[in-house]
C-alpha cells in the first residue's frame, strides 16, 4: 500500500519530469522525447485515480500542481495557511491541498531560501534580460571539468552574492534535478535550475566553460554555455518563457560567440545584453 510520503515523492518526481518535458520542447522544438514521455506515463500509471485526475487538472492551469509550504504560506498562491494545516502537511499522514488554489502541498526537509530584496526608491526600473540577472552573476571562465564542479561554481556565486543562503544545499538540489534528465540542449547550451527557491524573484547566473564539459550524457557535444536559474514556485511560468527566449537567441552562432569571446565578466555581461536586446524588451 502506498504511503503518503512515497505518494508525495512520486508526485514531485512526476512533476519534475513533466516540467523537463516542457523545457525540452521549448529549448529543442525538434527533439525526440519518446523516452521521457514514456517515463511520465509509467510514473503516473499507478497513482490513485482521484489524485491523478486532480493533478492533471491543476497542470492545465499552472506549471506546478504540488508545491512546498514555506513560512506558513502556500508557495503556489501565497496564501497564509492555518497552523493546524501546516502541522498536518508536516506530518505527511495524508495528502493535503491549499484551500485557496487547490494545489497539493508538501513540507520540504530543507527549503532553499533567498534574501527578500526591496526596490530602492528612485531606482531605475530594470528592463530586458537584466530583470533576471546581474553583472555579479557572470562567470566568464568556469574552472570545473565535470558537471558537479561547474554547478558548484555557479551555486557558490549565487550564495556569495546573496541570491541564496546555502550554496551547498543548492548544489545538492541541482544535481538531483540533473539526475532526472539532463538540462543540456543543442548548440553547447545547458539550462540547469532549481525550483522552489523561495524568498525573492527568479534569478539567473551565466557561466562559460572554455574547454567544455560533458553535461548531457554519451553522444552529446560538450556544453560550454550555462544558464543556471533559481526559481521561486510562483514564477515557474516565467522560467519557461525565459528558456524559450534564450534558446531562440543562442541558436545563432553569432549570439553564442558574443558570450564565448568574452575575456572578462564585464564583457560577458555586455555580450549577454547585446545578444538578448531584441528577445527581451
Amino acid at each position: 500500500m502506498t504511503t503518503t510520503h512515497s505518494l508525495i515523492n512520486q508526485l514531485i518526481q512526476l512533476q519534475e519530469l513533466i516540467v523537463a518535458n516542457m523545457q525540452k520542447r521549448v529549448a529543442m522544438p525538434n527533439a525526440r522525447l519518446e523516452e521521457l514521455e514514456k517515463s511520465i506515463r509509467s510514473l503516473g500509471a499507478d497513482l490513485p485515480q482521484q489524485v491523478k485526475t486532480h493533478f492533471n487538472r491543476l497542470l492545465q492551469k499552472h506549471p506546478e500542481a504540488i508545491v512546498p509550504v514555506a513560512n506558513g504560506l502556500c508557495t503556489g498562491c501565497g496564501m497564509a495557511l492555518a497552523r493546524s494545516l501546516v502541522n498536518s502537511v508536516h506530518k505527511s499522514e495524508e495528502l493535503h491541498r491549499c484551500p485557496n488554489c487547490a494545489r497539493f502541498l508538501y513540507y520540504p526537509e530543507q527549503l532553499v531560501a533567498r534574501e527578500r530584496t526591496s526596490r530602492v526608491y528612485g531606482e531605475a526600473r530594470k528592463t530586458g534580460i537584466s530583470r533576471y540577472t546581474s553583472p555579479e552573476l557572470m562567470i566568464c571562465d568556469l574552472k570545473g571539468s565535470t558537471a558537479e564542479e561547474v554547478l558548484a561554481e555557479l551555486c557558490q556565486r549565487m550564495a556569495a552574492e546573496g541570491f541564496v543562503e546555502n550554496g551547498d544545499h543548492l548544489l545538492d538540489l541541482a544535481m538531483q534535478r540533473e539526475a532526472i534528465v539532463s538540462t543540456a540542449v543543442d548548440n553547447g547550451l545547458a539550462f540547469p535550475h532549481v525550483r522552489g527557491v523561495e524568498g525573492g524573484g527568479l534569478a539567473m547566473a551565466v557561466g562559460i566553460s572554455r574547454k567544455g564539459v560533458k553535461f548531457g550524457g554519451p553522444g552529446r557535444t560538450l556544453t560550454r554555455i550555462f544558464f543556471f536559474v533559481v526559481i521561486p514556485t510562483a514564477t515557474s511560468a516565467f522560467y519557461l518563457k525565459l528558456i524559450s527566449g534564450l534558446s531562440r537567441t543562442f541558436r545563432e552562432k553569432e549570439a553564442r560567440d558574443l558570450l564565448l569571446d568574452a575575456n572578462s565578466e564585464e564583457e560577458l555581461w555586455k555580450g549577454l545584453i547585446k545578444a538578448t536586446k531584441k528577445t527581451f524588451s
